[in-house]
């Protein structure tokens, strides 16, 4: 298995914290490969445009474009 490491600021340290408690999770790198599963599910389900769209939970709809 390969390691990679790299240096986060302060607020992507508080979003790893904060993802840890929703996803049930207690290591950054199991944040990171939650992530990574949902990131690979948006890519594959974007249409011709890299875009997706997201329901949220009060039915609204906002679309969300993958590449940039």
């Amino acid at each position: 298995m390969r390691q990679t490491s790299f240096v986060v600021d302060d607020k992507t340290v508080k979003a790893l914290e904060e993802l840890k408690v929703t996803f049930g999770v207690t290591t950054n790198a199991a944040v990171i490969r939650r992530a990574l599963a949902l990131a690979k599910v948006a890519a594959d389900n974007a249409d011709s445009e890299h875009t997706i769209t997201i329901v949220r939970k009060d039915k609204s709809e906002q679309k969300v474009l993958l590449s940039g």
